[in-house]
């Protein structure tokens, strides 16, 4: 496990993931739209000469070439997420965590609250702020289904 976070922002709000949870980060570009897919499959992005696929996580009508895309693995396969913006990638020493607990009210893929020098920070697990936010997103993969996940 890779110590650290990285801090991703969507619309307003800021939110952080393990830095263990992400392959990489790359710039939202070249974004191409694929027949016969649906959100919240935005299309691919080529990377190192092979196609991504994106799922986008900001709201309709976000721009195709702007913002970042968090690499992640699903069933030993590359996925990227688009967000609006990666703020950082922060020590745990510089995302501490907030004294109190985050409310038991927040989406199930919140999992913790941290503190930055700006507010409070959402921590959350990526595959359940999916599931959460764009049920169905695993069959949206290319050839996936939600089964891919227990592979």
């Amino acid at each position: 496990m890779i110590p650290g976070y990285v801090m991703f922002r969507i619309a307003d709000q800021a939110f952080a993931l393990s830095l263990s949870d992400t392959r990489e980060i790359v710039r939202l570009h070249g974004l191409e739209h694929l027949p016969g897919t649906r959100p919240p499959m935005a299309g691919v992005i080529t990377l190192r000469g092979n196609p991504l696929p994106v799922l986008d996580l900001r709201g309709p009508g976000a721009p195709d070439d702007r913002g970042d895309v968090l690499v992640m693995e699903v069933a030993g396969d590359p996925v990227g997420v688009a967000v609006d913006e990666v703020i950082a990638v922060l020590s745990p020493k510089d995302l501490p965590p907030a004294a109190e607990p985050p409310a038991k009210t927040l989406p199930a893929y919140v999992i913790g609250l941290r503190r930055s020098a700006s507010g409070p920070v959402l921590l959350v697990d990526l595959q359940r702020m999916l599931d959460v936010t764009a049920e169905g997103w695993a069959d949206t993969l290319p050839g996936g289904s939600a089964s891919v996940l227990a592979s």
